[in-house]
């Protein structure tokens, strides 16, 4: 399983990406396993530079965002998107440490040998059509909504990203 071949998530094409550095973890047999009530992020998808540590972007994507004035709507919205990319990281440790050990090669051979001492992760939110400016609200709502996985993971303090389609197309993530 991987995305050599686009992913169409929220009207936007993303990939393909190179063999084995992405990981469609809302597809994945271990997922699907779990059962309803675990919401989960679309993919992983792994980038490495020579000489830096390995970064695996966790990717969500939405086609609207509601506004943060628009209560109560705006704080569930930013408590979907903490639910899906914290369980994208754990169900990531989880297979990875193969606590799901029917599917343990279910996962591409490039994220299942990467030194977890020094892998990092990008929390990411591609939000199709969303204005530069209501990226910054929203991704702080999201940051402090994230602080504690953040902090209690050592992630980088650029962990937290909220991007729209066209930041998405400069990172190489959409067409």
């Amino acid at each position: 399983m991987n995305c050599q071949e686009p992913l169409i998530e929220s009207d936007m094409t993303f990939g393909p990406f190179p063999a084995g550095h992405c990981f469609p973890i809302e597809t994945c047999d271990t997922y699907r396993k779990l059962g309803d009530g675990v919401k989960i992020a679309e993919f992983l998808l792994l980038n490495s530079t020579e000489g830096k540590p390995p970064v695996i972007w966790i990717v969500e994507a939405k086609k609207s965002s509601p506004k943060p004035q628009t209560q109560p709507a705006f704080d569930q919205y930013v408590a979907d998107i903490q639910a899906k990319l914290f369980n994208a990281l754990g169900l990531w440790f989880a297979m990875r440490l193969n606590r799901h050990s029917e599917d343990a090669t279910e996962l591409p051979e490039q994220f299942r040998q990467l030194d977890l001492a020094v892998v990092d992760f990008r929390l990411i939110l591609v939000i199709k059509g969303f204005e530069m400016a209501w990226l910054d609200p929203l991704r702080d709502a999201l940051k402090k909504k994230l602080r504690p996985l953040v902090k209690t993971w050592a992630l980088s303090p650029m962990a937290v990203q909220v991007i729209n389609d066209e930041m998405a197309r400069t990172h190489n993530l959409i067409q």
